[in-house]
């Protein structure tokens, strides 16, 4: 077994070639960093928006189901959270609390990621999914960067905008 041995060919990068790579990296990085910034921005507001039209669309379900009205109360910053009870009254009883997965003891869902509530309406839905009282909730990302509507019709339809401006 012969062992073959190739003299004089150098191998590795250069100096100049290695530098030219972390270059490009950090432009790359440079750009690509604020895209990805504005990115998780949207998402966190787009996330707690939904969380509040789950809640919405759960209290007005509840209030089909069970043939009775139900509120909806949420609290705005610096608690930021959100709960529903059967009846009409605003804020909810004690007793009349509907309490559940993802929620605490008094019923209280709050939102993740430092969301918050701005705008915060009482919400009624009667038995047959109709809002007594509608309005807009407004959502807003930790940074108040961004911010999304979501709005209850006089029908009970549910659905998130964007607004005309964020303050």
């Amino acid at each position: 077994m012969k062992l073959w041995r190739i003299s004089g060919l150098a191998s590795g990068y250069s100096l100049v070639e290695l530098v030219i790579l972390v270059a490009v990296i950090a432009i790359i990085a440079s750009v690509s960093f604020p895209l990805y910034l504005s990115y998780t921005r949207a998402q966190e507001t787009d996330g707690a928006a939904r969380t509040v039209l789950v809640e919405l669309n759960q209290a007005r379900q509840i209030a089909i189901t069970r043939g009775t009205s139900h509120s909806v109360e949420s609290q705005t910053n610096p608690n930021n959270r959100i709960r529903y009870c059967s009846g009409t009254t605003n804020p909810c009883p004690s007793g009349n609390v509907v309490t559940g997965a993802g929620t605490d003891g008094s019923g209280w869902h709050k939102l993740e990621n430092g969301s918050r509530i701005v705008q915060a309406p009482a919400i009624t839905f009667n038995s047959l999914g109709a809002a007594s009282t509608s309005g807009t909730l407004r959502v807003q990302n930790s940074s108040q960067t961004g911010c999304l509507d979501v709005v209850v019709s006089p029908s009970g339809r549910i659905r998130i905008t964007a607004p005309a401006s964020c303050p």
